[in-house]
């Protein structure tokens, strides 16, 4: 729907009046102009923030101003310094290929990527293997994600009027799984770093942020990418292929802010306290930028250069966090599943894109995998 409105208005588009007024941004001068130039006057008092915020509180995903600045200058080093994780990433990728060699036939990859992720981030940053607990938070993933999606485009705040049980159930059987990894802080690990500073409550909002996003994110991100290898091109540059996937399906598809002061955007006014929409997934199908954009051509991403308005990753100071990580992961994941692999389609696939918090595949995405 975000693309027919900017292909029939351009690459502004005001929706709404009064208090819920909103500007959708399709051109990566704009993007820049909010998140990057101006990013003082754009701020997180949104209502996909707030629905964030009854997951993870006060975090690196909802925060603004000095506590958001603390929390990131805490937790940065950790992910400054990301290659020492990558063979304990390499050997849970082999075992992980171990498995679909054993089993053959069809694989979820779109499943199998989370359970991955998940068991690398809780290894690398908070120093556990979470075993039964990764299963248990597959399952809570998309009640979760649907729930705050549901928060997040809803006119009225509909958790002070409709009690959602699904959404409530999974954060708290969340709120136990979290309470039992702060409880161990390994020395050495981010989390024991993070509990040094911080207090409870933010050392276990914190901690539901990184163990969400930082596998989320990225497990769909890796996801897209073997879906369109198997699809489209086998033979590509792991790396390009991952780049081109986070281009055509990017995890964080679309990003949020309120105007704190009237601003001027592309020629248009921007009323206070109205919000803006910055959409990696349109800025990175505008044609002015990225010629066939509807291909998926890992090429273009052969040379260092990138086209504006390529943000897989956000941009400024509230850029991802654990970009360099992701990107770790993909580079040492992807050529290890395709050593031994050989991926293809499922006959019965449905893959397409599920638009909620974040772009993942809404029925997995299931390939049969060949021993190469």
């Amino acid at each position: 729907m975000i693309a027919e409105l900017h292909r029939e208005y351009g690459d502004v588009v005001r929706l709404g009046t009064g208090d819920l007024t909103v500007h959708l941004l399709g051109h990566p001068e704009h993007a820049d102009h909010v998140l990057r130039r101006r990013h003082g006057n754009y701020d997180r008092q949104t209502r996909s923030a707030d629905a964030i915020r009854l997951v993870t509180g006060e975090s690196l995903l909802t925060n603004d101003g000095e506590e958001w600045r603390r929390h990131r200058l805490l937790m940065q080093p950790a992910f400054n310094q990301v290659e020492p994780f990558a063979e304990g990433i390499e050997r849970a990728t082999e075992e992980m290929v171990d498995r679909w060699l054993a089993r053959g036939g069809i694989v979820d990859v779109a499943a199998e990527m989370s359970h991955l992720t998940c068991t690398i981030v809780a290894k690398a940053f908070f120093g556990t293997d979470l075993q039964s607990d990764v299963i248990a938070l597959e399952r809570l993933l998309p009640p979760i994600l649907a729930g705050a999606y549901a928060r997040s485009t809803a006119i009225f705040p509909l958790h002070r009027f409709v009690r959602d049980k699904p959404f409530d159930d999974a954060r708290t059987k969340l709120g136990r799984i979290v309470e039992e990894i702060v409880s161990r802080k390994p020395e050495g690990t981010l989390l024991a770093r993070m509990a040094d500073s911080l207090d409870d409550e933010e050392l276990r909002n914190e901690t539901v942020a990184l163990l969400l996003a930082g596998h989320e994110t990225t497990a769909n991100a890796l996801a897209w990418t073997f879906y369109l290898l198997a699809t489209h091109r086998a033979d590509a540059d792991p790396v390009c292929a991952f780049l081109e996937a986070i281009r055509l399906y990017p995890p964080i598809w679309i990003v949020e802010r309120r105007a704190i002061e009237e601003d001027e955007i592309g020629g248009y006014a921007i009323p206070e306290d109205s919000i803006v929409y910055v959409s990696p997934y349109i800025l990175h199908r505008h044609e002015e930028f990225w010629p066939d954009a509807e291909a998926f051509r890992p090429e273009r991403f052969a040379e260092d250069a990138r086209p504006p308005g390529y943000l897989p990753f956000g941009a400024g100071p509230h850029h991802c966090i654990g970009a360099g990580f992701a990107m770790m992961e993909a580079r040492t994941i992807i050529p290890a599943v395709l050593r031994r692999c050989r991926l293809e389609l499922s006959a019965i696939a449905r893959v397409e894109p599920q638009a909620w918090i974040t772009l993942r595949p809404r029925h997995g995405v299931p390939l049969v995998v060949r021993r190469r």
